[in-house]
């Protein structure tokens, strides 16, 4: 049915929440015959949102793949999240097509997240588009939200598709080529000439200043392709008006496969061609609870069958695949086999993670790289509710993570707890519900404790004697001790000073046993020692009662001592932290950081032509804990935020005591 790779249309939509994204997808969904009916958000039937917590949201929070031949074309319509905290859905998708079409609200204009996602789609070298909707709202001007697209994103932003009128005028839509006294007509015509390699076209365009249909219809996707347009569409897609326009639109100038530039790791141009090794990149995983992990890939080059045992990059054996499908929403539609340009979804394959290349042939794969996951900001600590649920959350918990890269799972060593970290508060509200609808998992949260340490500010000596009579052999055991500070990062260090047989050389062992001890679990709190000098330098032993034991007693209660006479400090870990938000709101947030977070800001610069500020801080992560709250309460859900550890530094006093107050360590002295 399909005429070849030139016939593949692979779009991602991306846009903020409420674009009306989903209800576009949804309409050309059953445009192409992908559906029976036009799905709706309102009522539950969207062919897009398949998940409970997308209904009762009704907003969509994973990626949804639409698959159809019509028309001669092979068509993959892939609906992505509005909400930020998805992204990685949002940017697999993005890296997995061919074109990235943005939804825009005429009655919110472009949104600094939006702003964010077009720009993630520039530097991934994806083809951009834009449709602009509710252009029949009160109020909507289709030439002032034109401007706005223009001055945020840049002049090679054009409407391709003109709008007959605003608000309730708003009955009909034309193509721009088409409407000869539209100054929008010239400057389509230049941005597609801006990308023509053919020297005697544009001789004969500086000539005649105009292109036929067969020259448009041969430059264009070429010329969106390499950017130097970006075409602006319009459509009401809840009623339908603009639909078919869109859709013919992308029939014919949407970029195919062939005009894709992808390179492998090597910097090599990836050849979209069926014969030769399969080249294909995993951009998303689901589980699926009928038959358990799907992957769905993009193949650059050659094929795959349905039956295939593919190599992923690690050391595990080739495995075979368990069916080949395209995807319709939740419905799977078998395939023998499929060739470049092809998304596609398989089955039972265990090792194979996102992001990943795979092959079909012995070695290891060409590297088509994904983008990087970006680093969850919110962390929580997970408990089962109940004690058969304890069985079942680790497993549980590996699989949603394995679905989704901006999601960790982790075992604190030191505060014995485990934390899953997110992107927002929704995020892991979404993975809780998940957890029990699909795993039967019941979990309680809270916010996980803080990985302090502790060290020493001045030199201090003690001294301590053990001595325990019960009865038959007793314990005793007696050390001299000095500790001092070491510069931040030396890590501990034992030092042996006793002469003389004060203590004998076999009980030096347990000794440091006892101070290694004491470092592990805390003297102020139950936090960790760190950056201190232990030394011995005199004791006494008796020939009967001196054990092992009771000289790690000794060294741990001396040590005890030494700490606490020696300005003993707690050290707080310190994140560097990148923040970007709207200028307007830079003032507050940078207030803020400095006033309320006992931060202080490293560097800070303009972005987007002045539209977007960048703040790096380094600021306690005692105060960073919710901040993902408080950044979207200054900038109204619009700013976004990364960070990652920078180092220790200590507490201030009036901090620490409160910190001890609900942290502090009640040693057993007896």
């Amino acid at each position: 049915m399909s005429t070849g790779i030139q016939s593949i249309r692979n779009i991602a939509f991306v846009g903020h929440p409420s674009s009306g994204k989903t209800t576009l997808v949804d309409a050309l969904a059953h445009r192409v015959g992908a559906s029976n009916r036009k799905g709706s958000v309102a009522d539950g039937t969207s062919i897009c949102d398949t998940e409970p917590e997308e209904h009762d949201k009704r907003h969509t929070l994973q990626i949804a793949v639409v698959q159809a031949e019509f028309d001669d074309h092979r068509w993959t319509l892939i609906d992505t999240p509005g909400y930020p905290d998805f992204i990685s859905e949002t940017q697999g998708a993005m890296f997995a097509s061919d074109l990235a079409c943005a939804v825009i609200s005429c009655t919110s204009g472009v949104t600094f997240n939006l702003r964010k996602k077009l720009e993630r789609a520039h530097e991934l070298h994806r083809p951009r588009a834009i449709v602009v909707t509710h252009l029949d709202a009160e109020n909507a001007n289709f030439d002032e939200t034109v401007q706005t697209i223009r001055d945020a994103i840049g002049e090679v932003c054009v409407p391709t598709l003109l709008p007959d009128g605003n608000g309730a005028a708003f009955t009909a839509v034309k193509r721009t080529y088409e409407v000869e006294d539209s100054s929008w007509r010239q400057r389509l015509m230049d941005r597609v000439m801006d990308a023509c390699e053919d020297e005697q076209l544009l001789e004969s365009y500086l000539e005649t200043q105009t292109l036929t249909e067969e020259q448009l219809e041969l430059l264009m996707p070429h010329a969106i392709e390499k950017g130097a347009l970006i075409p602006i569409l319009v459509a009401n897609p809840q009623s339908g008006l603009g639909v078919e326009n869109i859709y013919e639109f992308f029939r014919r100038f949407a970029p195919s496969p062939t005009e894709a530039e992808i390179e492998d790791d090597a910097g090599v141009k990836v050849t979209p061609q069926e014969d030769g090794h399969l080249v294909a990149t995993v951009f998303n995983v689901k589980s699926d609870p009928h038959v358990g992990k799907v992957c769905l890939a993009r193949i650059w080059s050659g094929k795959l069958g349905d039956h295939d045992h593919i190599h992923g990059p690690g050391t595990h054996k080739p495995e075979k695949l368990g069916g080949l499908y395209h995807l319709v929403g939740k419905t799977r539609e078998a395939l023998k086999a499929a060739g470049p340009g092809d998304i596609v979804a398989f089955s039972k394959v265990e090792h194979i993670g996102v992001g990943e290349a795979i092959s079909n042939e012995e070695g290891a794969p060409r590297v088509v790289t994904a983008p990087e996951a970006p680093s969850p900001m919110v962390s929580m600590a997970v408990f089962p509710k109940s004690r058969n649920d304890e069985q079942k959350i680790g497993e549980a918990l590996r699989k949603l993570v394995e679905e989704d890269p901006t999601l960790t799972l982790t075992n604190d060593s030191q505060t014995h707890e485990l934390v899953v970290s997110g992107m927002s508060d929704l995020h892991l509200q979404i993975l809780e519900s998940r957890l029990k609808r699909r795993f039967g998992v019941e979990i309680e949260t809270k916010l996980p404790r803080i990985a302090y340490r502790e060290t020493v500010t001045k030199p201090a000596e003690a001294h301590h004697r053990h001595r325990k009579q019960s009865g038959g052999r007793g314990q005793f055991g007696e050390c001299y001790i000095r500790v001092r500070p070491r510069e931040r990062g030396e890590g501990n260090l034992f030092v042996d000073k006793v002469v003389g047989g004060a203590i004998p050389r076999n009980l030096i062992p347990a000794v440091e046993k006892g101070f290694v001890d004491a470092c592990r679990t805390g003297i102020l709190t139950h936090n960790t020692v760190v950056d201190v000098e232990f030394e011995v330098y005199d004791g006494k032993f008796h020939a009967v009662d001196s054990d092992e034991a009771s000289f790690k007693m000794a060294a741990a209660r001396a040590f005890r001592e030494a700490v606490n006479a020696a300005k003993p400090v707690l050290l707080e870990p310190v994140m560097s932290v990148v923040i970007h938000v709207p200028t307007g709101n830079a003032g507050q947030v940078f207030s803020d950081i400095t006033s309320h977070r006992r931060g202080h800001v490293v560097d800070q610069q303009a972005e987007a032509g002045g539209a977007v500020t960048l703040i790096k801080a380094e600021v306690p992560l005692s105060t960073m804990q919710t901040y993902h709250r408080d950044l979207k309460s200054q900038t109204s859900g619009e700013g976004s935020y990364t960070m990652g550890f920078s180092n220790y530094a200590p507490v201030p006093r009036d901090e620490q005591e409160k910190v001890l107050a609900t942290e502090g360590r009640v040693h057993d002295d007896d």
